[in-house]
């Protein structure tokens, strides 16, 4: 029996120790929270299964208190982890409200019945033992099987089918360990004990005689046929040996199961929060590709408009570009007509093209009228009537979503900018402020563009201006000059003075030369254009060849720039003209046999400046007539209008030097031009 005894008692303190392990180590599982009563019920099972192994070779009055504490210990701290594993590890229906009272009545009776054995003439340890395992240890048995059974269908809906088979096995265990422990008792004369008990001879009373309690007691004892030892050969104990190691295997591989599967559970939680960490990561890459393409698309556009291009093509990208970009079927824009009464489609972009559309289409899409008559952003939210979408797309296919926004110029609506899709796949917010963000660049364009319009309005009647005053100084002088000689020759003619006739003829024919080539240089000029894909450098030289060659006069040019000249495209304009004009005074006063033109950036790259210097090896001047005086009054004029300087230097005998000095685009210092002649 000992060795039966240190058995038992080693497979309950395993158990409260795995339990005890399990509870510190932790974890989410539906024994968790019943892991303290397992504990101390394997514990104090345990602590008792010794305590009967010493009371085999010592009955001390110690180890007999012991056990009459601990069995009653174990068999409520089994009830309580039995009634957990009942009704809490699995909400009970809600009908079982009224076992508790259905159960008030027979629980009271047996109560009363067990109080009145303790009063019988027997050993106080027995009816402790017995009602212990009848009032504790039996339900807490029954209670914890069938907790433990219900554990094993709920695993097994779930799918996890090695927790299932451990729960079965728990659950008979338990109820297994009820009828060996719970119900199997010592024997007596009263209840399931005079039937169930361990041995054959299981009691022995001491009863008086009737009606005399001064008679000495004789003993009987109550033979039992039904004992365990009897049926099986084995011992109870050896059974509850069996019982207990059963326990401790299927309840101790249940929780190291539940623990793999809160591992599992963990591992699957990582692996999605590493999924979402990951589709986190690609949505923000997509959203920087995103970004990024906006970015590109807006600098293009920023960079057309800056490079003077047309206009119509500026537009012709934007509606091109953005519609891509917005992944869209459909992409329009709608410009007001002259008279501000109709939208006229300007141009519009599909899958297949894009293009200007014909200038007789108009926009009659309510949705569309109806955001640039509010002007407000609109963008369809699903649920719309189809014929609010009609028409939207020309043509090319029926809106199912829809975004507009209006275009405004100094506050006042001149258009709008719409993408369509053909599927019911909203824009979103996102797309709303993207689409703002080109309706800002469409209306930055035709800005633009009617200021390039009118700077070339301005140019070309500067342009007339000058013309008009180089022919009033040149060639309208010289016309008047030669009608009043004219005049003069045929009244010499009518007095025979043919010396003097052809004294005034060959005035005259200089008159005329000198017409001619006033007339071939106001051509020349106005033949010569700057050609940006030549650039400055390449016109210039073009240009002096072209001089040099109608004036018989030996040009040379040289500079130290490479590329470009890094000035504003009204300053290159300038420069140019500034070179013609002071050709121009070469021709004409200067009697030069040649000239040097020179083209240098000078200064710190954060003041540089394009120098441009004439150099003749004419007569000089010392004080300006009236011809020289305008001439370099308009050279002074154009270097102002670009921030720039114009020097003259001139020698009599010795030629003259004219500089002009404009500042490049990264010069940030603005200084007022003057006019600087020293001699």
């Amino acid at each position: 029996m000992t060795i039966i005894y240190f058995f038992n008692g080693l497979a309950f303190g395993g158990l409260g120790l795995a339990a005890y392990l399990q509870l510190r180590r932790g974890g989410d599982f539906p024994l968790r929270t019943l892991l303290p009563w397992l504990a101390s019920f394997g514990i104090t099972s345990g602590a008792a299964g010794w305590v009967e192994m010493f009371l085999e070779s010592d009955s001390s009055e110690l180890l007999q208190i012991l056990r009459i504490v601990l069995y009653p210990c174990s068999g409520l701290l089994l009830l309580i982890f039995g009634w957990g594993i009942f009704a809490r590890l699995i909400p009970l229906p809600s009908w079982m409200i009224f076992v508790p009272g259905i159960l008030l009545i027979p629980a009271a009776y047996v109560l009363t019945y067990a109080f009145s054995t303790f009063i019988t003439p027997s050993p106080v340890e027995i009816p402790i033992d017995i009602w212990s395992r009848y009032l504790l240890y039996l339900p807490g048995s029954i209670l914890a099987g069938i907790g433990f059974l219900r554990q094993w269908n709920v695993q097994q809906r779930l799918g996890y089918r090695d927790v299932a088979s451990l729960m079965l096995g728990a659950g008979l265990a338990f109820l297994f360990e009820a009828f060996v422990v719970g119900l199997v008792v010592p024997a007596a004369p009263y209840g399931p004990a005079s039937y169930y008990n361990y041995d054959r001879v299981v009691y022995d009373a001491f009863v008086g005689e009737s009606g005399s309690a001064a008679q000495p007691y004789e003993m009987t004892t109550w033979l039992d046929y039904r004992s365990v030892l009897q049926t099986t050969g084995l011992p109870i104990q050896f059974w509850r040996m069996l019982s207990a190691f059963a326990v401790t295997f299927f309840v101790v591989r249940g929780l190291d199961v539940f623990e793999n599967i809160r591992h599992r559970q963990m591992r699957t939680l990582q692996a999605e929060r590493d999924q979402a960490q990951q589709a986190a990561i690609q949505a923000q890459i997509s959203a920087r590709l995103t970004a990024e393409n906006w970015s590109d698309a807006l600098v293009q556009i920023s960079s057309r408009v800056a490079e003077l291009e047309d206009v119509d093509t500026t537009l012709l990208y934007i509606v091109g570009s953005a519609r891509k970009l917005l992944h869209a079927d459909f992409m329009g824009l709608a410009l007001v007509d002259g008279d501000f009464s109709r939208f006229m489609l300007k141009c519009y972009a599909t899958e297949s093209e894009h293009r200007l559309a014909d200038p007789n289409v108009r926009v009659e899409n309510p949705l569309i009228l109806k955001a640039i008559e509010s002007d407000a952003l609109y963008y369809s939210r699903g649920g719309e009537d189809a014929a609010l979408l009609a028409g939207a797309c020309f043509e090319s296919g029926e809106a199912a979503s829809l975004a507009v926004v209006c275009l405004k110029l100094d506050a006042q609506p001149v258009g709008a900018l719409w993408v369509a899709r053909f599927e019911p796949h909203e824009f979103s917010e996102t797309d709303s402020i993207w689409l703002g963000a080109l309706a800002d660049q469409v209306v930055i364009s035709i800005k633009h563009g009617l200021m390039t319009s009118q700077l070339q309005s301005l140019s070309v009647i500067d342009e007339r201006a000058r013309i008009a005053r180089e022919m009033h100084d040149g060639l309208a002088q010289i016309l008047g000059y030669l009608n009043v000689q004219v005049q003069t020759v045929d009244a010499f003619l009518q007095q025979g003075k043919l010396d003097k006739v052809q004294v005034k003829l060959e005035q005259m024919r200089e008159a005329v030369q000198l017409a001619h080539a006033d007339v071939r240089e106001n051509i020349l000029s106005l033949r010569t254009t700057l050609d940006h894909e030549k650039g400055v450098i390449t016109g210039i030289q073009e240009y002096l060849e072209a001089f040099g060659v109608q004036t018989h006069i030996a040009t040379h040019f040289t500079h130290d720039v490479d590329g470009e000249l890094d000035l504003p495209s009204l300053a290159e304009v300038q420069l140019v003209c500034v070179l013609r004009e002071a050709l121009t005074n070469v021709r004409k006063h200067a009697q030069a046999s040649q000239v040097v033109v020179t083209v240098s950036k000078q200064g710190a790259p954060e003041e540089a400046h394009i120098v441009l210097s004439i150099c003749d090896d004419g007569v000089g001047f010392v004080e300006w007539d009236q011809k020289r005086h305008f001439g370099l009054q308009t050279m002074t004029e154009r270097a102002q209008s670009v921030d720039g300087t114009l020097f003259v230097s001139s020698v009599p005998g010795q030629g003259t030097q004219v500089e002009c000095w404009i500042p490049c685009l990264r010069q940030e210092r603005l200084k007022k031009p003057t006019l600087l002649a020293y001699s």
